[in-house]
Order: C-alpha cells, then sequence, then structure tokens
C-alpha cells in the first residue's frame, strides 16, 4: 500500500462485494458513476459460467458507504483514492492475479489499476470507459472558458458576501446532470472528470479489449480510439446502434460472448 493509502488506513470505507461462479480466472467488475454492481450483475452472471467474478460497489454507489475521509486537499477522492481502495481489497481477499472490466468511471479506476500495479492485472476489458482529455471546437472552448470564469467569480462573490449565487444560479443552470446528482460525492465527481489519464493509458502492455457503442453520446467514439492508440496491446470493437451501456438486456449475451472469446484468446496465446 503506498502512502497516501497508508495514511488514510483507518478510513477505508468497507466495500459491498457480491461473488459468482465458482473456478476459473478471477474477473473483477467495476461499475459506472451514478450506478452500482447490479448494473454489470446481468453480464456478470452470464461469465460466471468460466471465470470467479467480483462484483464491487465503489465507495459512494450502490450499497457501499461514502469515503469516511476525503484526499489530502479536502477536495473529494480522485480516482487514484478508488484504485488504492480496490488494492486494498483485492490484497484482503488474498488476490493476486486478475482480470479488470470497468465500465465508465469504473474504467478510470481500472486503468489506475493497470498502471500502477501491471502483476496485478493480467487483461484488461474496458467498456465506454472515460479518463481521457477531447479535443472541443474552438466555439466549445470559449464556453466552458466563460462558464470556468463565472465559476470563478461568482465563489469569489459568495465569499466576500455570503450570498449563493453559485449553489443557487449557476450550478443548476450549468451543471451537468451528473454534477446535480452527485450530493456528497459533488467534489469527487469535480476532481475526477478533470483527470487526464493518457500517461497511464500508454504505459499499459496487457492485453486490452475496448468495447464501445457507436452511439455512445457519454463517451464518444473519439475518446474509444483514442485509449486503443494509447494502449499499445488493445483491440477495439464498436456495437453498431449501441449506446454507453452496450451490456443492457440482450446486450449482455453480446457482450460477455466478445469478452469470452478476447479471454479465450488470450489463454491460446499463454500455451
Amino acid at each position: 500500500m503506498n502512502s497516501s493509502a497508508a495514511m488514510r488506513s483507518e478510513a477505508l470505507p468497507p466495500l459491498n462485494v457480491l461473488k459468482l461462479g465458482s473456478s476459473g480466472p478471477v474477473l473483477v467488475m467495476l461499475h459506472g458513476w451514478g450506478r452500482s454492481l447490479e448494473a454489470l450483475r446481468p453480464l456478470g452472471e452470464l461469465l460466471a459460467t468460466k471465470y470467479r467474478i467480483v462484483l464491487i460497489d465503489l465507495p459512494g454507489f450502490g450499497d457501499s458507504p461514502l469515503p469516511v475521509a476525503a484526499s489530502n486537499d479536502g477536495g473529494g477522492w480522485s480516482t487514484a483514492d478508488y484504485c488504492e481502495r480496490i488494492h486494498a481489497w483485492l490484497e484482503e481477499a488474498g488476490i493476486s492475479r486478475c482480470i479488470l472490466v470497468g465500465h465508465s468511471f469504473g474504467g478510470r479506476v481500472s486503468v489506475r489499476l493497470s498502471a500502477r500495479y501491471p502483476k496485478l492485472v493480467q487483461a484488461l476489458i474496458l467498456i465506454g470507459s472515460h479518463g481521457l482529455k477531447r479535443e472541443r471546437p474552438f466555439k466549445q472552448e470559449l464556453r466552458v472558458a466563460f462558464i470556468k470564469g463565472l465559476v470563478s467569480l461568482a465563489k469569489s462573490i459568495d465569499g466576500v458576501f455570503g450570498s449563493r449565487l453559485f449553489k443557487h444560479y449557476l450550478a443548476p443552470h450549468f451543471g451537468s446532470t451528473d454534477y446535480r446528482a452527485a450530493g456528497e460525492l459533488r467534489k469527487t465527481l469535480v476532481k475526477t472528470v478533470s483527470e487526464d489519464l493518457s500517461s497511464e493509458a500508454q504505459s499499459i502492455d496487457i492485453p486490452t479489449l475496448l468495447l464501445w457503442g457507436e452511439d455512445d453520446t457519454a463517451t464518444p467514439l473519439d475518446l474509444a480510439r483514442s485509449f486503443h492508440r494509447l494502449i499499445r496491446n488493445s483491440q477495439l470493437h464498436i456495437f453498431p446502434h449501441k449506446g454507453h451501456e452496450p451490456f443492457e438486456d440482450a446486450g449482455a449475451h453480446l457482450v460477455a460472448n466478445y469478452i469470452e472469446r478476447f479471454l479465450s484468446d488470450q489463454e491460446a496465446c499463454a500455451d
């Protein structure tokens, strides 16, 4: 455990975990922002015939409580904090080798884990993952800069006069749906959405499968192609007419099939 995790060792929140399957390699599944392990459970149940599935509610989601203490700067947890919590649990559970499946926010955490602990992760599967900076049109960059300026000004005014311009005007008008719904995890959301994991992705040298929905608007295809370019040992598959959660409903069978085929190919190469 690194120094930042050690400093919070007594404050690590417990994790709600669901295990499926009784044999095969361990496959750890991490859900997206605002979701819980239940979102990936149907996919996990399909994969449990060949793998030992570990579904985890990330801290603050599902039945896992909020982090007891924030990061050292008091600004909420980063994906590095989430990474260390998952790593600590894996050590406690005696899991020294696993396959990671991360969807969206869980993909951010999975990228961190794969980069920091390459001996732990034997293969990585990212589904509609975020974590990279996107190129925005000039007009959009101007709009973002303008909003950031308004936010900074509003917070300064609130600090001086005790007003609530930011909370009552700017946040409801300009905040994303995730931001408005984040509640006590709002600082964590602000911290994690601004992270750029390009260097971490570039350092990953394990077999990686990238699965994306063609119609994903939350993590568009340019992110998939960027991950594919950065992770040298990666494969990209795009599902036509699928969105941000291609594993929903009947899509679970489709995604499970691609995951099983990918992992079978890795086992064949190892032999």
